[in-house]
């Protein structure tokens, strides 16, 4: 996995989710510049400071990680109102989804 990978990753949860690094950094119980020095590349989040990223946005490392996946966290939150419909539901949520992505 790239460095890259990982600082854009934050900056895109974190700014999907309207809270600044320094909120954010604090909300870790780290110093006030540790998410901006991770997004800039300047460090490296450690084991436990990724996991406790993810835990704070109620992620997998998985769903981190996989970058098919633009925004994780809403994408969690649409499969478990999805997993509470019925068949005739899902087919029309289908239809609709596909609706608006022929029309981009």
């Amino acid at each position: 996995m790239e460095k890259d990978f990982i600082k854009n990753r934050y900056a895109a949860i974190r700014c999907a989710n309207n809270i600044s690094a320094r909120k954010l950094s604090f909300e870790l119980g780290q110093s006030s510049e540790y998410i901006n020095q991770i997004e800039n590349g300047k460090s490296m989040p450690s084991v436990e400071g990724l996991l406790n990223f993810c835990e704070y946005f109620k992620i997998t490392p998985s769903e981190f990680f996989g970058d098919e996946i633009k925004y994780p966290i809403e994408f969690k939150e649409i499969l478990t109102e999805l997993n509470k419909l019925d068949k005739m539901e899902l087919e029309q949520i289908t239809s609709l989804i596909k609706t608006i992505n022929s029309k981009k």
